[in-house]
């Protein structure tokens, strides 16, 4: 690991004082024909390595049969890794899941979907360039953000369309750019967000059938 005038050069991520990750000149690609899984308790740490979907997984289109690259268990930990395109569903998350400066150059699908009730918490990493969400939750949750980087998709945050299932969202200390619709939608009268520190710009309507909002120290530039 390298520091350099307040940055952390880690194996290919530059990791800001906020934590927001950031592609520094790609490597080349691991292809991935099969998804990755990781383990109930256990850590993946990518050290900044590159992957993308091979056929078998999808191609990044807004199909709704496409695998993840990465199976998140319950109580595991992603982190260090830049998804690139065709990123197919992304990463899929099982439980109490924990996800580290994951950077999705290309969204996909959707960057990161909930599939099963947990906490699951991102702190750093960033996305980019998504035809409709960029993080998706199919079970109640507690989803946490922070000091993450999103810009240019459709939604930042969408609970799955017509549930009504609780979801606790915190968002913290992020910057969230070019939304078409909103930063976090939801169908559900009990989901609730708490926004605190975080920068935002073009992003539609910004709540979208939020009850519950909590807003801040943000700042819309």
């Amino acid at each position: 690991m390298k520091k350099l005038a307040g940055v952390v050069l880690l194996a290919g991520l530059v990791v800001g004082g906020l934590g927001q990750a950031f592609p520094v000149k790609a490597s080349a690609a691991e292809v991935v024909h099969k998804t990755i899984v990781v383990e109930k308790g256990k850590t993946y740490d990518g050290k900044g390595k590159h992957f993308k979907a091979g056929s078998e997984l999808g191609d990044g289109s807004q199909r709704e049969d496409q695998k993840a690259i990465f199976k998140v268990e319950d109580g595991a930990t992603l982190q260090n890794v830049v998804l690139d395109a065709p990123a197919a569903d992304g990463v899929h998350t099982y439980g109490n899941v924990s996800i580290k400066n994951v950077v999705w150059t290309d969204i996909g699908e959707d960057a990161l979907t909930v599939k099963k009730e947990g906490n699951v918490t991102i702190d750093g990493g960033s996305a980019k360039n998504g035809d409709d969400k960029v993080f998706q939750i199919n079970h109640p949750s507690t989803f946490t953000v922070k000091n993450f980087t999103a810009d240019n998709a459709g939604k930042f945050i969408r609970q799955n369309g017509g549930t009504t299932f609780n979801v606790k969202v915190y968002i913290d200390k992020c910057t969230i750019t070019n939304m078409k619709e909103a930063i976090f939608r939801t169908d559900s009268k009990t989901s609730s967000v708490t926004m605190t520190n975080t920068k935002y710009s073009h992003v539609g309507k910004k709540w979208m059938g939020v009850k519950h909002i909590t807003e801040k120290s943000n700042q819309e530039f």
